[in-house]
């Protein structure tokens, strides 16, 4: 089932939310930077999950870039201007329309910087059972000095797409955000106060996010578990389109279905 939500800054939500019979819990995926809900293995995990008698959304973000065509960057200048407060802001509208279709109990699961915005965004979740990252920023500062000072002369910080090639820009809005939020984006102190359990997943060859930060991530928990596929990369061995399914994507997704049968 497909929807269409308004984000607080008048900008379209979309998602799809899939429902079992019978579901024992709703989980919802919130991609990370350069992420959207079709990428490579989301699909696929969701219906693993609804084949496990899970209900589950995942949505793209209003500042993703992507726009109305599901698999296209076609909207590169909401891009330049998403922030982690925006991003929040989307997480909290979609778990309320969640909320409005079902009463299940709820677990986020966050992929890279998804992940790290799972963790934020927790303490705003009513009836959460539990919160899953998968290859998780432990802080949203990511970025060295010059590097930023560049970005302030330039105006601009541009990324490359590998896989579409496309100069993604981002203006000094996320920068602007990240200094006048520090303590309300800080993602281990939202570990610290986190009241639900925690399981952390990440690969040792993780080349996007150093597998330390999953062990930060879980130092801070007082309920965490953490599991670290040594073969698994940032993305756990999956490309996209998602031509076959990685043995080690397999593992995460199968042991995440284990957590969520334990807690839900």
């Amino acid at each position: 089932m497909q929807f269409t939500l308004t984000s607080d800054e008048g900008l379209p939500i979309r998602g799809n939310l899939d429902m079992p019979q019978h579901p024992r819990a709703m989980i919802v995926i919130v991609h990370g930077f350069k992420g959207f809900k079709d990428w490579g293995f989301f699909p696929w995990v969701a219906e693993t999950l609804c084949n496990h008698h899970f209900a589950v959304c995942r949505f793209n973000m209003s500042r993703s870039g992507i726009g109305e065509n599901p698999d296209t960057f076609d909207r590169l200048d909401l891009f330049a201007d998403d922030t982690y407060s925006a991003e929040l802001a989307d997480l909290r509208a979609v778990v309320a329309h969640c909320h409005d279709v079902s009463r299940l109990p709820l677990f986020l699961l966050g992929h890279s910087r998804g992940g790290g915005v799972a963790l934020l965004g927790a303490r705003d979740v009513e009836g959460l059972r539990g919160v899953i990252t998968w290859s998780a920023i432990s802080h949203v500062d990511r970025w060295d000095e010059a590097t930023k000072a560049q970005w302030r002369r330039d105006g601009h910080l541009d990324v490359v797409n590998a896989r579409t090639k496309q100069i993604m820009s981002m203006s000094t809005r996320l920068l602007d955000d990240v200094e006048a939020n520090r303590d309300r984006l800080n993602v281990l102190d939202a570990v610290a106060k986190l009241d639900v359990p925690l399981f952390v997943i990440h690969g040792e060859k993780d080349e996007s996010v150093p597998v330390s930060e999953s062990a930060a991530i879980e130092a801070r928990s007082a309920d965490a578990s953490r599991m670290v596929i040594a073969t698994a990369t940032h993305t756990f061995n999956a490309i996209h389109p998602l031509v076959h399914v990685p043995k080690e994507l397999s593992l995460a997704t199968e042991v995440t279905c284990h957590f969520a049968n334990v807690y839900a």
